[in-house]
């Protein structure tokens, strides 16, 4: 039984009121949390909606599916082609070209809160963590592209101003995959990315994943599909305002980031850090 993820929520709402008390809880853990259901095993999102695997698999058949694979395939399907909405972004921006200067207030103001809501108290915890794991892997794979591609750049940009093991993974010349052939479990893959999620970017993530780096994810939630394997994963507001997502919230991290890296490099860093400015200065680099 094949169905569009439309149809599968609408079946499942209209099925609510005839089902029993346990495969209600379940049917309301998927309403409630449809990309936990597409990235989830059956086991995971009995767990987390509170009941036995066994209630899943009857919720499934009872909805005219022959098994839980089948119904949450439109969930998984609907991540696969989770496509941009910017086009409605920038209707709710049209609407507003009379008031530019509210609309402008209400950017900083939104702004400020993804800063605030990224680099809290619980974020420093992770961000410790990765920190940890990026100080002693071999080598940092670094991975953002389309938008999140600028602060993946600035990460790179500031790293190897006082290291030499990173790699910014690019899709210039088709090399994409060739920069990814030597990664092993003692590297890292640094990976950013925010919906609508790139698919070259997931798929990047599950062959680091299967070659044993470890996973550093800045992205929107927990149930991204770049934090789906990930050792550490760092929640980043990307709220906006605009037609088109913010990724200030990233660049905060990143900053964060490039910080405890050059802490825990210690004195060295600042030999390499100054033998760089001194490079850059005799190919003048700078106006």
């Amino acid at each position: 039984m094949s169905r569009a993820y439309s149809d599968t929520v609408r079946l499942l709402a209209d099925s609510f009121s005839g089902l029993t008390p346990e495969l209600r809880k379940a049917a309301r853990f998927m309403l409630e949390n449809p990309e936990e259901v597409g990235l989830s095993s059956m086991r995971t999102v009995a767990k987390k909606a509170g009941v036995k695997p066994a209630t899943v698999t009857r919720l499934s058949k009872a909805l005219g599916f022959r098994e839980y694979g089948a119904l949450r395939e439109p969930f998984r399907d609907r991540l696969r082609k989770n496509e941009p909405r910017f086009a409605t972004g920038v209707e709710d921006v049209l609407r507003r070209r009379d008031d530019v200067r509210g609309l402008f207030d209400d950017l900083r103001e939104q702004e400020i809160e993804n800063i605030e809501a990224t680099l809290t108290e619980d974020t420093y915890a992770a961000l410790d963590a990765a920190a940890d794991t990026l100080h002693e892997s071999r080598r940092i794979y670094v991975l953002g592209l389309r938008g999140a591609h600028a602060p993946a750049f600035v990460f790179h940009y500031a790293y190897q101003l006082f290291q030499d093991n990173s790699v910014l993974v690019e899709t210039s010349a088709g090399i994409f995959a060739d920069q990814l052939r030597s990664v092993s479990e003692r590297d890292a893959l640094l990976v950013i990315s925010f919906p609508p999620y790139t698919q070259l970017t997931i798929d990047a993530v599950g062959y680091a994943t299967e070659a044993g780096a470890k996973i550093v994810a800045i992205t929107d939630s927990i149930v991204s599909p770049a934090a789906n394997a990930a050792a550490h994963t760092i929640i980043a507001s990307n709220r906006s305002a605009s037609f088109y997502h913010s990724f200030t919230g990233a660049l905060a991290v990143v900053q964060a980031l490039i910080t405890l890296l050059v802490a825990r490099a210690g004195v060295d860093a600042i030999g390499v850090v100054t033998e760089a400015e001194r490079q850059l200065a005799k190919i003048s680099a700078y106006w």
